[in-house]
This record gives structure tokens, C-alpha cells and sequence, in this order.
């Protein structure tokens, strides 16, 4: 453990870091006046501004404005970081394969960087489990819909098992789905898999994924699948959920 910090360094210096931190496997905190560049099933750029950009051991690219917890541009684990000089300044890429998506981040101005070789294996202790939501939700059904009757815990249907089933106050069937970590994109096609087999017979079915939290990115996904998400701010944690975004958010 220990951190190495430089302020004001030089292009070259900036580069060399980089790639060495990178090589060593630290955790990379980077204040600079940046420009960011997106190329993958959309392309997007972010003009000048004075940022924060965070580097992770596992590819983690995070792009942080001043206001705000969710990052303004990221990449996941698994990408692969590099960076290089374009145009005489430093650039940091994050790219990964599948999908193909690249992310520059052009540093104009280095404020400081610095390098930390972290340890962290202790494990995340939530205070709630999918089980406390699933009873919160039949104990508090309006939390998730106003007027929603929960019917039944842990339907078995054909399509698979239904966490709660009720109807809505309209008598529309209403399928929900929970999970207790942050929504992704997996849980919407697992909720919508149901869904597709549920409303041949029920067309007017609604489908509901309930997490802590979700990104505008599967929030679109479920809009465009004429499927719904609420958030249970009852069950976030600040040390765990957190709604990541990136260009394809604003496309």
C-alpha cells in the first residue's frame, strides 16, 4: 500500500506514469482539464472541462465531473487501458472487444496524478437481502404502484418463477421482478423473456424490475420493451449502488 502523487507533470511524465501504474496493477486518480471521446454503437464527445478521471486495476475507466455521483462517461472491467500522446498532449484509451467501444480521454491540462497500490478484499456487507425487499413489497405494495394488490410471493409460471404477482387498480396482471444489487441490462432481458411469454395470453400485463438503482441506460431498455423500473431507495447504499452512464445514455 502507498500512493505516489505529481503535480503539474509533464507530458512525458504524464505518459510514463500512466503506463507504468497501469502495468503495476494501482489504482489511478487523475485531476485534469479533459476532453472525452466515445466510438462504439454510437460515437459522442465531451467538450473542455476541469474533471476527475479514475482508473481501476480491472479496466474500470470512471469520468467525473465536479457535480453528481454517477461518472459522465465510463467504461467496465475488462477493458484495456493504454495511453499515448496525440497532438502533444497525454491520452488515456479504455477500450474493450465486445461490444467494440473506445473511450479517449484527451488530457489538455494535468493538474496532478497520482498512483495508489490498494488492497481491498474485505466483502460488501449489505444491510438488506432480496428477501427483505420481496417482503418490504408485499408489506408496502404501493411503494412499487399506487393501488397495486400483491397476490401472490414466488409464482411458478411456465415462463419461470415470478418473485410477486398482483394486479394493478385498473385489474391489469402486474409481474415483478427484484433484485438487490444495481438493475443491468440482464435483468431486462430476464424480466422481459417473462414477458413475452406472459402477455400472449395477458397483452395488457405489466412487467416491473425493482432494484436500488439503474443506469439511464437500462432504463431506456425497458422503456423501448414497454417494461417499468422503480427504485427502492429504501435499499441503496451509498457503498454499493451506484448508476453508471455513459454516451450512449444521450444518444
Amino acid at each position: 500500500m502507498g500512493t505516489t502523487t505529481w503535480e503539474d507533470p509533464t507530458v512525458e511524465a504524464t505518459v510514463a506514469t500512466l503506463e507504468e501504474a497501469v502495468r503495476a496493477g494501482d489504482t489511478i486518480t487523475v485531476f485534469a482539464e479533459c476532453e472525452v471521446e466515445y466510438d462504439g454503437r454510437a460515437t459522442g464527445y465531451l467538450g473542455p472541462g476541469e474533471r476527475v478521471i479514475l482508473l481501476k486495476p480491472d479496466g474500470t475507466l470512471l469520468v467525473h465531473r465536479p457535480a453528481g455521483n454517477d461518472p459522465v462517461n465510463w467504461q467496465p472491467p475488462g477493458s484495456t487501458v493504454t495511453a499515448d500522446v496525440a497532438d502533444g498532449d497525454p491520452v488515456i484509451t479504455a477500450r474493450r472487444s465486445a461490444p467494440d467501444e473506445r473511450v479517449r480521454v484527451f488530457l489538455r491540462d494535468t493538474y496532478q496524478l497520482t498512483t495508489f497500490a490498494a488492497d481491498d478484499t474485505a466483502p460488501l456487507e449489505l444491510d438488506g437481502t432480496e428477501t427483505d425487499m420481496h417482503e418490504y413489497i408485499l408489506d408496502h405494495p404501493a411503494a412499487v404502484d399506487d393501488g397495486l394488490r400483491a397476490i401472490e410471493h414466488e409464482r411458478d409460471t411456465p415462463y419461470g418463477t415470478i418473485d410477486v404477482y398482483g394486479t394493478d387498480e385498473e385489474g391489469r396482471p402486474v409481474v415483478i421482478e427484484v433484485k438487490r444489487r444495481q438493475a443491468s441490462l440482464t435483468h431486462v432481458d430476464q424480466l422481459n423473456r417473462y414477458m413475452e411469454q406472459f402477455r400472449e395470453s395477458n397483452p395488457d400485463a405489466r412487467g416491473i424490475l425493482v432494484a436500488p438503482a439503474a443506469s439511464s441506460r437500462v432504463r431506456r431498455s425497458l422503456r423501448e420493451k414497454d417494461l417499468e423500473f422503480v427504485a427502492l431507495d429504501e435499499f441503496a447504499t451509498n457503498r454499493g449502488e451506484v448508476a453508471s452512464t455513459t454516451f450512449e445514455d444521450f444518444q
